[in-house]
């Protein structure tokens, strides 16, 4: 026979009137606060991901790579191979603007790919 779980009693929040503004009291060193992004480098390096997929041929995907990065076939092949065995792998790396532009290229095709921070 099932049990049956009665359901606990709960309170609700309390509400805030709509002209609550919260004073800086409250929050001390809210004005002190920087943005944390200062001094960090943005410009790079960044990298490309090449993801595994069931759809494109390994000479697919070397031809892309050759056209989107400008590597030999053998270069290609290494990547198509380290992206099939591990199911992902890094096929490129350069500033953030070269990374995007290389992953718009290898996109067309339809493969599976991404840019991120190194």
């Amino acid at each position: 026979m099932p049990t049956t779980i009665e359901r606990p009693e709960v309170e609700e929040a309390p509400t805030l009137p709509p002209d609550f503004v919260p004073s800086h009291l409250d929050m001390p060193g809210l004005n002190d606060l920087s943005d944390i992004r200062e001094g960090v480098d943005l410009t790079g390096p960044w990298i490309v991901i090449l993801y595994n997929d069931d759809w494109h041929s390994f000479d697919d995907v070397i031809d892309i790579l050759q056209k989107a990065v400008g590597c030999t076939v053998e270069e290609g092949f290494q990547i198509a191979l380290r992206v099939h065995l591990e199911g992902r792998a890094i096929c490129f790396s350069g500033t953030q603007e070269e990374c995007e532009r290389v992953a718009k290229i290898i996109a067309t095709v339809r493969l599976q790919v991404e840019t991120d921070r190194a």
